[in-house]
């Protein structure tokens, strides 16, 4: 309800306060866009999750939520769309784009296990690159529907370190990345309410559609206390697929140049398949630390993403 109620916010503020101005999507003939912005806002890792896990399993460690999950990434939607002009009646144009976006955080988290605390922290990135492809249909005037198709290649990394003061005092040091490209499905509405200003919403709505990439999964920490060392590992192949919404609005502040706004939520459903899990420590096998590794890939989790984007975007004519 909280979201709901600030796109409708964002919506009237929009609507009430800029005036003058043109649409945000229509474009006249042939031409390149080129746009970028910024985010602020949370994001949530499935990472956590799978953290959380493996070390309940390996050393009964229960793991805190982790901080720091809001702030604001410079890199947000910055590319390039080329708009072909078909002047086909209902279809206006065809394009094809490409997108960059960007986002870290420094986590910190505390945990505690029988005799003992943690103190936890971890560097993430999360990147991802959209390759996308459609077609404008002018279905009523002012009324705009954009379907397209979305290849996405995903990579994100978490470098953490820790230490655990009590019985055993230990530090430890995680590598944990992932990635994989999928086929996604989406489409886009615009409104011209009326020549000065136009609202938006862009949707993920299904995936992987008729393409995806085994990906790759990979985990490896290495522990050390006083009197024993333990390895854990696991890696395999990654898949995931997305849905998105984002709610927003736009004006020229020039002739080709737009400024955009928008309320952003995205959800990643993200696992591993098939993996290869295994821990050993200084005295052999580590049963439950290798269940833990195999459980925490294997298990559907979900990156979650959501807050604010303002951009800018800038239409070069080809006529």
């Amino acid at each position: 309800m909280i979201f709901i109620r600030n796109v409708a916010f964002l919506l009237t503020f929009l609507f009430l306060a800029v005036t003058g101005i043109s649409a945000q999507g229509k474009v006249e003939g042939n031409a390149l866009r080129i746009k970028g912005g910024l985010f602020y806002g949370g994001v949530k890792t499935d990472f956590e999750k799978r953290n959380q896990t493996s070390d309940i399993f390996s050393s009964a460690e229960v793991n805190q939520d982790w901080k720091n999950h809001r702030d604001l990434d410079l890199i947000n939607g910055l590319g390039v769309d080329y708009f072909h002009s078909l002047n086909s009646g209902v279809l206006s144009n065809f394009f094809i784009g490409i997108q960059l976006n960007r986002y870290g955080r420094s986590y910190q988290w505390d945990s505690f296990y029988p005799f003992g605390i943690g103190k936890k922290e971890g560097d993430y990135s999360l990147n991802y690159t959209d390759i996308n492809a459609g077609v404008t249909l002018a279905v009523a005037p002012g009324f705009r529907i954009l379907p397209k198709y979305v290849i996405r290649s995903l990579s994100q990394q978490l470098d953490g370190q820790y230490f655990g003061l009590g019985n055993p005092s230990k530090y430890g040091s995680q590598t944990r990345t992932a990635g994989g490209l999928s086929g996604l499905l989406g489409v886009g509405f615009e409104y011209d309410i009326s020549e000065s200003i136009t609202l938006f919403a862009d949707l993920l709505v299904y995936g992987p559609f008729l393409f995806r990439s085994k990906g790759e999964y990979n985990n490896e920490k290495f522990e050390i206390g006083n009197g024993f060392a333990t390895f854990s590992t696991a890696n395999g192949g990654y898949t995931f697929s997305s849905q998105k919404i984002s709610l927003g609005g736009s004006f020229v502040l020039m002739p080709g140049l737009r400024l955009n706004a928008s309320l952003e939520q995205e959800r990643l459903h993200l696992k591993a398949e098939s993996p290869f899990a295994l821990s050993v420590t200084t005295v052999g096998f580590n049963t439950l630390g290798t269940l833990g590794e195999y459980v925490s890939a294997t298990s559907e989790d979900r990156i979650k993403i959501s807050g604010i984007k303002m951009g800018v975007s800038y239409d070069l004519d080809f006529k």
